[in-house]
């Protein structure tokens, strides 16, 4: 699913500091990657030489995982699948002056120069997570889409994953173009 929308009507969404502190309690990548608080910048400072994003939310069933035993290998490999796709195709509108916002932290780098104590090695190209930007993808989700995202919690498998993506860009990009993308991956 996308939906397109100017960068300024997902500034309701933004809450900077709670979801900072939500990273700093619960996420590993916590001052251990560019890409992830504190390092990550604000939505709203982050989108000011953009007029319009995209926003992509792919999901997939997990019962056809069913091959797979254990609950949370089922949700890791589709998760993998998912990122995969959606970052192929959003990474493919980079050169056209549009920006990619990920579905996690960035992964360019293995292991992320922040955890050696160097600068970022793709600065231009690192990708943020909504969630880093301080965005709440639950309530996104909801309000732009109608769908409601699950989580897995210890012995309890939900029905779905989903990712949430997105594409900042001015008004030249091609929504369609992407739809393209996705069918060619």
């Amino acid at each position: 699913m996308c939906a397109e929308a100017m960068c300024s009507s997902l500034i309701q969404y933004e809450n900077k500091q709670k979801f900072d502190l939500l990273c700093k309690n619960g996420c590993p990548n916590y001052e251990q990657k560019w890409s992830c608080p504190p390092f990550a910048p604000k939505y709203t400072d982050f989108v000011l030489d953009y007029q319009k994003i995209l926003v992509v939310l792919l999901s997939t069933d997990l019962s056809q995982f069913s091959y797979i035993k254990n609950d949370y290998l089922k949700i890791k490999a589709a998760n993998t699948i998912l990122k995969s796709r959606v970052d192929k195709a959003l990474r493919m509108f980079l050169s056209e002056g549009c920006h990619y916002i990920s579905t996690g932290s960035c992964r360019m780098c293995k292991p992320c120069k922040c955890k050696l104590g160097l600068p970022c090695a793709h600065p231009n190209t690192m990708s943020y997570s909504f969630e880093s930007l301080g965005i709440n993808v639950s309530k996104m989700a909801e309000d732009l889409f109608s769908f409601k995202l699950q989580w897995y919690k210890r012995s309890c498998l939900p029905q779905y994953t989903s990712v949430v993506a997105g594409l900042l860009f001015n008004n030249s990009f091609k929504a369609h173009s992407l739809l393209d993308a996705f069918s060619y991956i």
